[in-house]
């Protein structure tokens, strides 16, 4: 369970840092799947804002960031030893906050 109110706008603040510094790379800034690095991997990143990823408990989507994710058409590496666990949810909430496309 997450230690932050996912709707603090500081925390959603902190996220979407941590989210372009981690993440987009691969995720890209606009969320989209279509980052610079990501597009060197099969499959692609995900797009962040598809009702599947924005469906995922926010339990479910720590763990993956947490510890990958390795599934037909999905993958993620696990970022449990680059990133902080508090900085992790912070993610988590900052991503659930994009919203669907």
């Amino acid at each position: 369970t997450s230690p932050f109110d996912p709707q603090s706008p500081e925390m959603l603040a902190a996220g979407k840092e941590l989210y372009f510094t981690f993440c987009q790379q691969c995720h890209g800034g606009n969320h989209d799947g279509q980052g610079t690095v990501g597009q060197s991997f099969a499959p692609l990143p995900t797009d962040l804002r598809i009702p599947r990823v924005q469906q995922t408990a926010d339990g479910v989507m720590f763990k993956e960031i947490s510890y990958g994710l390795a599934q037909p058409g999905a993958r993620q590496p696990p970022l449990a030893t680059t990133i902080f666990p508090q900085d992790r949810w912070k993610i988590v909430h900052y991503v659930k906050s994009l919203g669907v496309r």
